[in-house]
């Protein structure tokens, strides 16, 4: 599955994949997606918006970083440019271990439609 995101979604501008060292494996407990709104045409928000229009549900983990949350504002202020930048940019797409391939690929077929239209959703979602 994580492979078929990747192959599927590599292509699009503005969308990033944790990188897992050679030698070294991942759980793929979630699959998590950066959204650089520049170059995809729409930030992160809008993007998870229009995925939810799909019917696609997503989760921000990372978001808010854990030196913004609550339970840990007396030990900052941080700094934490990269951090703050990568929390703010974050999708988890669905994955679990009987996901079809073809939910996948419908999936990527969503996020490909909105990266054509990225533009345009950030406009609107600019105005409401």
């Amino acid at each position: 599955m994580a492979a078929r995101y990747r192959e599927r979604l590599a292509p699009i501008p503005g969308l990033g994949f944790q990188t897992v060292p050679e030698g070294s494996r991942s759980s793929y407990k979630d699959f998590t997606i950066t959204v650089d709104g520049d170059d995809f045409g729409a930030g992160r928000d809008t993007v998870v918006s229009a995925l939810k229009a799909e019917g696609v549900d997503t989760r921000p983990y990372y978001s808010p970083p854990v030196h913004r949350q609550t339970a840990y504002a007396d030990l900052g202020p941080f700094d934490l440019p990269v951090t703050d930048r990568l929390a703010s940019q974050v999708i988890s797409l669905p994955i679990w271990s009987h996901l079809p391939l073809e939910t996948v690929d419908l999936i990527c077929d969503a996020v490909e439609r909105i990266s054509e239209h990225g533009s345009a959703l950030e406009q609107a979602a600019r105005r409401l």
